[in-house]
């Protein structure tokens, strides 16, 4: 897995209200989580001369790549709306499932024509809510702007987000191989719709991997209280 990032980059959230709400908060905690995971990652630097102009603002351009984030952020708003209507027609709640479940086909048929999303091997990265870091075969310099596309594991939910470069060291030369340098970078001006997707899968790998940590524990646990 990939070597855990020692630098926070949740900068994205706002610490100077100090009258938040019991939900913001929950959520700024959930953002500071942080793990290593495999996705698809593409990085494309920005011309530091056009980037104030290229850098869009939150509502970004809708896309193949992204349609089915956009789709899954709209049913989880939806949800308490399509629980009421379910409750007064059980048929009108299985006919809105299923144009739900047929939207999310296409957009999965879309994204599978994506090149990025077919072609592209996953990255070992450390991900958070505010930033990621990667491995990578060549250096950047800190401040720099890159274009970032994420894949989140076997979701389909593609995520297109604008960063800057928080560092980037020189790693051990007897153990980097093709990827000798780790870089740290920043989330900027992503939609919270998104963020809240990555906070979601964040939390979710984070469960699974506590699950398999148990499991292995668990025959020792059962020897130790067998004797």
């Amino acid at each position: 897995m990939a070597e855990q990032d020692p630098t926070p980059m949740n900068t994205h959230l706002d610490h100077s209200d100090a009258h938040q709400s019991p939900c913001a908060e929950g959520r700024e905690r959930r953002g500071f989580v942080r793990i290593d995971d495999d996705l698809v990652l593409s990085c494309r630097r920005v011309d530091p001369a056009l980037a104030p102009a290229q850098i869009p603002p939150s509502n970004q351009d809708l896309n193949a790549f992204t349609l089915k984030a956009r789709f899954v952020a709209m049913e989880r708003e939806l949800r308490p709306v399509l629980h009421r209507l379910k409750e007064r027609s059980d048929d009108l709640g299985t006919y809105l499932e299923s144009l739900e479940q047929r939207l999310e086909m296409l957009a999965d048929v879309l994204l599978k024509q994506e090149p990025e999303a077919c072609a592209l091997p996953t990255r070992e990265v450390n991900l958070s809510a505010g930033g990621l870091s990667y491995r990578s075969p060549c250096p950047l310099e800190a401040g720099d702007l890159l274009q970032l596309r994420l894949l989140l594991g076997a979701s389909g939910i593609g995520i297109e987000t604008w960063a800057r470069v928080v560092y980037c060291t020189r790693l051990d030369p007897r153990r980097a191989g093709k990827l000798p340098y780790r870089i740290g970078v920043e989330f900027l001006n992503m939609r919270e719709a998104d963020s809240d997707l990555i906070i979601r899968h964040v939390l979710c790998r984070e469960a699974e991997a506590r699950r398999d940590r148990n499991r292995r524990l668990q025959p020792v646990n059962e020897i130790s209280s067998d004797g």
